[in-house]
C-alpha cells in the first residue's frame, strides 16, 4: 500500500531564504509521520500532475507554503481539495485567523491530525477569494505596489505606492447594489468582508462570520484625503461603524460600478477594475486547522 501524500506549493518569492528552512522542517516531519511530501515551485507543473498523474490517489491536502496570495491561488486551482497553510508571507492573515504559526513542525502535526474547517468563499467573475475585497483608495495602493514589485515585500514596501496614491487618487463615485436591497447606494470607498482579518490588524467588520453565507459591506461615503485619513483614524480606534458617513450592509451578492474604472483588490492582490459582482459560496473552502 502506498503512503498517503501531500502536495506542497512553494511560492517562488516568499518561499526562499531563511523561510526555506521552514519548508524543510515541514517535509522532514511529514516523512516522520508516514506522509510522503511532494514539493513544487512551478504552479502549472503541480496542477498538471494532480489532474492527470494522481487522480487515483489524491493527496491528503495541498499545502500553501507562502502568503495569502498563495492561499488564494490554491483555492482557485484546487476547489475540491483541502488546504493547509505554512505561512511564509508578509501578513499571513488567513493563517493568523486560523491560529496557524510559522512552523513547519506544527503544520506537519496539524496535517497528520487532519481537523478540517469549512468556511465561506467569495467569487468575483471567475476568481475565488477568502478574506475580503476593497474598491477604491487602498486597492489603488495595492495596484501600484503590484506594478512595481520586485522580490519579497514588507510593510515598508507600501510607503512609495501609498505616497503616489495620495498625490494622484481621483476619488471616483461608486454605485453599489445588492440582492437584499432595492435601493442603490453610493460611496467613494467600499470594503467587502468575508473573514474579519486585514493587514496591520485593522478591523473593518469585527463581527463578520465565516460560515453565515453573508458578506459584510462597509461603505465610506465621503471623498477626499481628509475624509480618508479621518476614516483610518476611526478604524484604528474601532469607532468607524458609529460614524454617520459609514454604512454597514449584509448581502450575499454585491454589484459595484462606476463612471470610470476604479481599482479592486482581493486578499491583498490587485484584481482588476470595476465593474464587478461578488457572490458568496457557502462553506466552499476546506482548511486543515489546529485541533
Amino acid at each position: 500500500m502506498s503512503l498517503p501524500w501531500v502536495a506542497i506549493q512553494r511560492n517562488p518569492i516568499s518561499g526562499t531564504g531563511n523561510r526555506a528552512s521552514l519548508i524543510m522542517d515541514l517535509i522532514r516531519h511529514l516523512k516522520q509521520n508516514g506522509i510522503r511530501p511532494r514539493l513544487f515551485s512551478n504552479r502549472e507543473r503541480m496542477q498538471k500532475l494532480l489532474r492527470h498523474q494522481f487522480t487515483d490517489t489524491p493527496p491528503l491536502c495541498v499545502v500553501a507554503a507562502g502568503g495569502d496570495g498563495t492561499v488564494q491561488d490554491l483555492i482557485n486551482r484546487y476547489p475540491d481539495q483541502r488546504i493547509a497553510i505554512l505561512p511564509l508571507g508578509t501578513e499571513n492573515l488567513m493563517a493568523r485567523y486560523l491560529g496557524i504559526p510559522r512552523s513547519g513542525v506544527f503544520v506537519a502535526e496539524m496535517i497528520k491530525e487532519g481537523a478540517t474547517r469549512e468556511v465561506d468563499l467569495c467569487q468575483m467573475q471567475q476568481k475565488r477569494f477568502i478574506l475580503m475585497a476593497s474598491v477604491g483608495f487602498d486597492a489603488a495602493v495595492v495596484a501600484d505596489l503590484t506594478e512595481f514589485r520586485k522580490g519579497n515585500i514588507s510593510h515598508l514596501s507600501y510607503l512609495k505606492p501609498l505616497w503616489r496614491t495620495i498625490c494622484s487618487y481621483p476619488y471616483e463615485r461608486l454605485l453599489i447594489s445588492t440582492d437584499q436591497n432595492t435601493e442603490e447606494f453610493t460611496a467613494y470607498h467600499a470594503i467587502i468582508v468575508n473573514i474579519p482579518a486585514y493587514g496591520l490588524n485593522l478591523k473593518f467588520s469585527p463581527s463578520a462570520n465565516d460560515q453565515d453565507g453573508l458578506l459584510d459591506l462597509i461603505l465610506f461615503k465621503k471623498k477626499g484625503l481628509f475624509s480618508t485619513l479621518k476614516y483610518l483614524y476611526q478604524i484604528v480606534r474601532g469607532s468607524h461603524l458609529n460614524s454617520p458617513d459609514v454604512q454597514r450592509i449584509q448581502a450575499n451578492r454585491i454589484q459595484i460600478r462606476s463612471a470610470k474604472p476604479v481599482p479592486v483588490q482581493t486578499d491583498g492582490d490587485a484584481s482588476g477594475l470595476t465593474p464587478l459582482e461578488i457572490t458568496v459560496l457557502p462553506r466552499a473552502g476546506r482548511f486543515i486547522v489546529p485541533c
